[in-house]
C-alpha cells in the first residue's frame, strides 16, 4: 500500500485529533444531559475524518474505495448522534425511549450496509475516476441511495437544530448563551455540508464535511472553557414537574384538572386520565373548602388536611395562581405535600415529653423520703396513676445470700409482707426477672401457680379470689448490679401494652436509685443506733427505742420492765489478760443475752461493761424471772478466750414502769441502783425494785 500524503490529508487527520480532544474534554464536565452522546459523536466525527484523511493519501483506486467505506461508519453515525444529544439536552425524554432510538438506528446501519456492498448494487457509488485537477484524488460518480441518505442526513440535523431553537426561545439567561453555542456549532456542518454537495467544484471538489463538524467541535471546546457549557444546564419545566416529591395539580379558569404529576396521582389514587378534566372539587374530595373558596375567586390559600388513612396521613395544601402574558387569571397551581412523617416526628416528641416529665415527676417524688416504706408506697402511687394495677410489689434482692425480700405487697387496697426466699432453691418468676436481666410479661397466664410465689404468706381476709392474668417483672439494676423486681399484675389478659411496658422500664430507672438510697439511709441509720463491738443497740438506740417503748406502754397502760447489768470485776479482766479479752466477754454476753430475752426486747450496751433490757409487756415478776435465768446460765457457761476457758457472772437491777417513773432516764437510774445493791454484796445476784 503506497502512500501520497497531501495538505488536505493532514487537514482532515488535524480535524479527526481535534474532533477527540473535544471528547474526552466534554466526558470530563459535569453529567448534564446529553453530555455522553455529545462524546461519542465527538468520536464519530473523529473516525470519519482519520478515515477520510487515509483515504486521500492512500494511492490507488481499491484502497480509496475501502477508505471511503469505512468514513461512512462515522458519516452516518454523527447526524443521528447529533439528534438524540439534542433530545436529552433539550429534555425530549418521550423521544429516548428505546423504540425510537432503534428506528433512529436503523438507516445509519442499514447505509453502512449498503455501502459496504456497493460492488452488488451500485446504489451509493457508480463510478469512479482520478481527478485531472489534483493529484491522487478520487472522484466519486453517486447513486439513488447516497443522495437518500444525504437527504437523511440533513433532515436529521435539521430536526436537532430546530430542537436547539426551541429551546433557545423556551429558556432565559443565562441559558441562552450556552444554547446559542449549540445553535452556531450544530450550523457549520449542516451549511458545510449543503455547501459541499450543492456547489461540489466549488473547493475543487473536496469533501471538507468532517472539517465543519471538526470546527464545531472547537466551537464548543471554546464554550466550555469561556462559558462553563454545561456547568449549568437548562432543565425542563415539565421534567421539573414530573419529578417533584410534591404533588401537583394545573387548574384551568374553571377549576378542572389540566394537569397531575405522578406524586399527586398516587396519592389521590387516580390516574391522568380519570382526573384530567374533572372538577377540582371531584378530584380532591377531602378538602370540601376548596371548591367554595375557589368559586370566590380567592387566588391564595392553603391549609393542613388529615387523610383518614390507618395510620392518617397529613398534607399540607396550597393554592397558587397563574397568570397570562396579559396579567389575567389563567389557572391555578395546587400543591399537595405530605408531612405525615413531621406529624409522627411532632407526636413522638410530644409523647417523649410527656413521659419525660412523668419520669421526673415519678423522680421527684420517689427520691422526696428516704424511709423503704415511703418509697415504696410512693412508687406505687405514682405507677398506678399509669398503668392498670390489682396487684404491686417490690421484691429486694440481696446476691450475696440470693434472699428475696418483699416487704409491701399491695392488692386489694392492703398493704402486707409477702414471702422470703433463696431464689438458687425456688427461682420462680422474680428469679427468671434477676437471671436473664430482662423484662418479663407474661400477657395471658392460664396456670393460677404460676405467681403464687409473689403472694403473701398469709392473704388477709378481704383479698379477693381472683388471679392476675397479666404479669409484668422489671429488673432494678444499679451498675450492672440488680438489686430488685418491680412487678404489676393485673386479673385482666393483655392490659399492659408496650408503652406501659416502655414507660415502667424507664421509670424502673428511677425506682432503683430511690430504693437504693433508701437501703443505704437505712443502714447508716441502723448503723447509727447499733454498738459496733457487740451488734445490740448503743446508748443512741436505747435512747430512741427506749422513749418508744415507754410511750406506747404509758398510752395504752401496759406493763414495761427494765434490767441494768454490769459484767462483775470486769476491770479485773482487763487488768490481768488485755482488752482484746475483754472485747471477747462483752461480745459473748451481748450474745448470750439477746439468745434469752425475745425478738421484740430492746437490749442495748449503756455504756463499758453495763447493760439495759427493756421487756414490754412484762411485769415485775416476770421480769424478776428472766433476770434470774440471764445470771444463771451466764455463771453455769464458760467463755472460750485466748487465754482459756473464763468464767464471767453478772449482776442486775430490776424495775418496772409506775406513776413515779413515767420516763425512760427515770427507770434506767431505779434499775442502775438497783444493781449497785447487788454487787455491794454477793456477786451474780438479782435485786428487784419494784
Amino acid at each position: 500500500m503506497t502512500w501520497n500524503y497531501t495538505l488536505y490529508a493532514a487537514i482532515l487527520h488535524i480535524s479527526a485529533v481535534t474532533s477527540v480532544l473535544v471528547g474526552f474534554m466534554v466526558l470530563r464536565r459535569s453529567k448534564s444531559p446529553g453530555v455522553g452522546i455529545l462524546a461519542f459523536l465527538m468520536f464519530a466525527v473523529a473516525e470519519w475524518g482519520f478515515a477520510s484523511g487515509f483515504e486521500a493519501a492512500v494511492v490507488g483506486i481499491q484502497y480509496k474505495i475501502i477508505w471511503s467505506k469505512l468514513e461512512y461508519l462515522g458519516a452516518l453515525s454523527a447526524p443521528t448522534l447529533f439528534l438524540v444529544f439534542t433530545f436529552q439536552y433539550c429534555q425530549k425524554n418521550r423521544w429516548l425511549k428505546p423504540v425510537y432510538l432503534a428506528l433512529l438506528a436503523i438507516v445509519p446501519i442499514a447505509g453502512f450496509l449498503v455501502t459496504l456492498t456497493n460492488e452488488s448494487h451500485h446504489l451509493v457509488w457508480t463510478s469512479f475516476s482520478l481527478s485531472h485537477v489534483l493529484p491522487n484524488v478520487l472522484v466519486y460518480g453517486h447513486g439513488t441511495g447516497y443522495y437518500f441518505l444525504m437527504v437523511y442526513d440533513y433532515l436529521v440535523i435539521a430536526t436537532g437544530i430546530f430542537f436547539l431553537l426551541e429551546e433557545f426561545n423556551r429558556v432565559k439567561k443565562p441559558y441562552r448563551r450556552q444554547v446559542s453555542i449549540l445553535l452556531i456549532g450544530s450550523l457549520i456542518p449542516f451549511v458545510g455540508g449543503l455547501v459541499n454537495t450543492l456547489f461540489p467544484n466549488l473547493v475543487l471538489g473536496l469533501d471538507l464535511t468532517p472539517v465543519s463538524f471538526s470546527l464545531t467541535g472547537l466551537v464548543i471546546a471554546y464554550g466550555i472553557f469561556r462559558f462553563h457549557l454545561f456547568d449549568l444546564a437548562p432543565l425542563a419545566r415539565h421534567v421539573l414537574i414530573e419529578n417533584l416529591d410534591d404533588g401537583i395539580l394545573v387548574l384551568d379558569v374553571q377549576n378542572r384538572v389540566v394537569d397531575i404529576n405522578p406524586v399527586a396521582q398516587s396519592i389521590l389514587n387516580t390516574s391522568a386520565n380519570q382526573s384530567q378534566g374533572q372538577p377540582i372539587s371531584k378530584v380532591l374530595k377531602f378538602w370540601p373548602g376548596l371548591a367554595k373558596r375557589l368559586r370566590e375567586n380567592e387566588d391564595k390559600g392553603e391549609t393542613e388536611v388529615r387523610w383518614g388513612t390507618n395510620p392518617p396521613r397529613y398534607f399540607h395544601l396550597s393554592v397558587s395562581p397563574l397568570y397570562g402574558q396579559q396579567k389575567e387569571l389563567a389557572g391555578r397551581l395546587i400543591v399537595l405535600r405530605d408531612v405525615s412523617i413531621r406529624h409522627q416526628t411532632e407526636a413522638v416528641l410530644a409523647h417523649t415529653i410527656k413521659e419525660l416529665g412523668i419520669i421526673n415527676q415519678i423522680g421527684l417524688a420517689v427520691t422526696s423520703g428516704l424511709d423503704m416504706e415511703h418509697v415504696l408506697k410512693t412508687l406505687y402511687e405514682q405507677c398506678s396513676q399509669l398503668v392498670p394495677i390489682d396487684i404491686f410489689y417490690v421484691a429486694l434482692f440481696d446476691e450475696t445470700n440470693s434472699l428475696i425480700q418483699v416487704p409491701i405487697f399491695y392488692e386489694a387496697g392492703l398493704y402486707q409482707v409477702g414471702p422470703s426466699r433463696d431464689i438458687d432453691d425456688r427461682p420462680g418468676t422474680l428469679g427468671a426477672v434477676i437471671r436473664s436481666r430482662k423484662t418479663l410479661y407474661l400477657n395471658n397466664i392460664n396456670n393460677d401457680n404460676v405467681l403464687s410465689d409473689t403472694h403473701p404468706l398469709q392473704l388477709s381476709a378481704n383479698a379477693p379470689e381472683k388471679t392476675s392474668r397479666s404479669y409484668i417483672g422489671i429488673p432494678l439494676t444499679l451498675r450492672e448490679r440488680v438489686i430488685g423486681v418491680l412487678s404489676i399484675q393485673n386479673y385482666r389478659a393483655d392490659a399492659f401494652t408496650d408503652d406501659h411496658i416502655r414507660l415502667l422500664e424507664r421509670i424502673a430507672v428511677q425506682a432503683a436509685i430511690a430504693i437504693e438510697n433508701a437501703r443505704l439511709y437505712s443502714e447508716i441509720q441502723r448503723l447509727a443506733i447499733v454498738d459496733e463491738l457487740t451488734g445490740i443497740y448503743n446508748y443512741r438506740g436505747l435512747q430512741e427505742l427506749g422513749a418508744r417503748e415507754v410511750e406506747r406502754a404509758n398510752r395504752f397502760s401496759r406493763p414495761l420492765s427494765v434490767l441494768f447489768f454490769d459484767i462483775d470485776n470486769f476491770r479485773n479482766f482487763n487488768n490481768t489478760y488485755n482488752h482484746a479479752t475483754g472485747n471477747v466477754i462483752l461480745k459473748s454476753i451481748a450474745e448470750r443475752c439477746r439468745a434469752i430475752l425475745r425478738t421484740v426486747d430492746v437490749l442495748a450496751r449503756f455504756g463499758g461493761d453495763e447493760f439495759v433490757a427493756l421487756l414490754p409487756e412484762t411485769d415485775i415478776s416476770s421480769a424478776h424471772i428472766v433476770a434470774r435465768r440471764m445470771v444463771e446460765e451466764i455463771a453455769a457457761s464458760k467463755i472460750n478466750t485466748s487465754f482459756g476457758e473464763l468464767n464471767v457472772t453478772i449482776s442486775i437491777g430490776v424495775t418496772v414502769l409506775s406513776e413515779d417513773r413515767t420516763n425512760l432516764s427515770a427507770l434506767i437510774d431505779r434499775a442502775n441502783n438497783a444493781e449497785h445493791k447487788a454487787k455491794q454484796g454477793q456477786k451474780g445476784i438479782v435485786i428487784v425494785a419494784p
